[in-house]
């Protein structure tokens, strides 16, 4: 959770303080049991949505999906609008100072940076974060909530037609001293193809929006983080944005965090400079480790990874009423996990320096680990990340929490990973390879305030300390 001093909670409690500045606010939000709604109510309006799933889904074979198209020369898969994605194939290069691995596999191409943006408002006094209650089609459990507002260029631009998303005006040209935080960040780096989305966290007055649509909820960030401890319910979306939150700086830590940044910064180019990524797009038709299978989905001949399957869809109460689309599945579960130990009373956070196809920088600081299992077991071409069996369930570190959370359900199909925290007991030391560094929370800060710095599931992961 945010580091709140109890001082300055009371502080901002009793009204003392003429001016309470941001790191005040979130603590209260994050620390009060006061909140528009209780606890009773939001648990209620959540399990009224999730008994009302609106939407129907049929897996179907690529080739059948209405409007979509198998381009018989490249084999890359389209819209027949040229609207929405691509799914293209790259074939991949990457050489490092110890080794060379070449592979091949298909990737999401949508270059348009979307909005993903949070509401933020104070009620009486406490900050308030409004979330909608949202349907996807690869989502797990149907419903979650998700951020405020999800458009993409051509949605909040409406160049297609059609009204733009509720609240989206908020996020175009906000003020700036309305903005919390703004920032674009990358999307999945292993099957998106250079896209990324911008968070963005806006304030509005007090006496605005006095009334939500139907869908919409206020909630403070202790009802949130409540709420995250739930599996698969908090959108991944969601959780990106609020990544940025986990750790707010105190003005003391400033000094400390600027003389300690150059060695981390160094430590990241050095990992660019060792870490050769030659991508080229080619069509899924040239691709050698996958195949369109006997189901009429594009997968890998070995069945690792994932796959590209067909959903038509088919919905109740939505403005279109029925779909198809391609879309990822990953039928096995997922691990995203962070080592974590404190020295001084301070948080230090095991971050490694990942490489991705599919981000422009090629690396971020990605959590401690993020694999699928069966990606390595039994597969000779790729050794067992550092420290999988520990986060596979060893039982050497003490684990400090643990539950699901899944993957955006727009381009991925119900699709989960275990969100692992395991704490290195005091006394114990680890030698590190290399692209291993430990980071503490001020300089967490710096670089998911950065943008384009921290991958995603390092932020899913993170959001889960809130």
């Amino acid at each position: 959770m945010p580091h709140c001093v109890p001082e300055m909670v009371a502080e901002v409690q009793d009204g003392s303080s003429s001016a309470p500045d941001f790191v005040y606010d979130l603590c209260h939000s994050r620390t009060s049991a006061n909140a528009l709604h209780s606890d009773e109510h939001v648990d209620f309006w959540i399990e009224e949505r999730l008994a009302r799933p609106r939407l129907h889904i049929i897996p179907t074979p690529l080739e059948r999906l209405c409007r979509w198209r198998i381009d018989p020369i490249s084999g890359n898969i389209r819209h027949d609008s040229g609207r929405f994605f691509t799914v293209t194939g790259v074939k991949v290069r990457h050489r490092t100072q110890t080794a060379e691995l070449e592979w091949d596999q298909p990737m999401i191409d949508q270059p348009e940076v979307g909005i993903l943006g949070i509401i933020a408002k104070k009620i009486d006094g406490i900050l308030h974060f409004c979330l909608q209650a949202k349907e996807e089609p690869g989502n797990v459990n149907s419903v979650q909530l998700s951020p405020s507002v999800q458009a993409t260029y051509s949605n909040y631009t409406r160049v297609h037609g059609g009204s733009a998303p509720p609240f989206v005006n908020f996020f175009l040209n906000p003020p700036p001293e309305k903005v919390i935080f703004s920032k674009l960040q990358t999307e999945d780096g292993g099957r998106f193809l250079y896209k990324s989305n911008r968070n963005m966290i806006v304030l509005v007055d007090e006496n605005e929006l006095p009334v939500l649509p139907e869908g919409f909820i206020w909630l403070t960030l202790r009802q949130i983080a409540r709420l995250l401890l739930r599996d698969n319910l908090i959108h991944a979306t969601t959780r990106s944005i609020l990544s940025c939150l986990v750790f707010p700086l105190r003005e003391s830590e400033d000094y400390r965090m600027l003389r300690s940044l150059p060695e981390i910064i160094q430590w990241l180019d050095d990992q660019k400079a060792f870490n050769h990524l030659f991508v080229k797009r080619e069509g899924l038709n040239t691709l050698q480790e996958w195949e369109m299978d006997r189901d009429g989905y594009f997968s890998h001949r070995e069945g690792r990874f994932f796959r590209v399957i067909g959903i038509n869809v088919t919905s109740a109460g939505r403005e279109v009423s029925s779909w198809s689309q391609p879309i990822v599945e990953t039928p096995e579960k997922g691990v995203i996990g962070l080592l974590m130990r404190v020295i001084a009373g301070e948080r230090y956070f095991l971050m490694q320096a990942k490489p991705d196809v599919g981000n422009r920088s090629i690396i971020q600081l990605g959590p401690t680990v993020q694999f699928t299992p069966g990606n390595y077991i039994g597969n000779r071409r790729l050794a067992k990340p550092f420290l999988f069996d520990d986060f596979m369930g060893s039982g050497r570190f003490p684990v400090i929490s643990a539950g699901f959370q899944s993957e955006e359900g727009a381009r991925f199909f119900r699709e989960e990973h275990l969100h692992t925290v395991l704490m290195l007991p005091e006394g114990t030391e680890l030698l590190l390879p290399p692209e291993f560094r430990w980071l503490n929370e001020a300089q967490l800060h710096f670089f998911l305030h950065l943008g384009e710095s921290v991958n995603s599931c390092a932020r899913s992961v993170l959001s889960c300390l809130l």
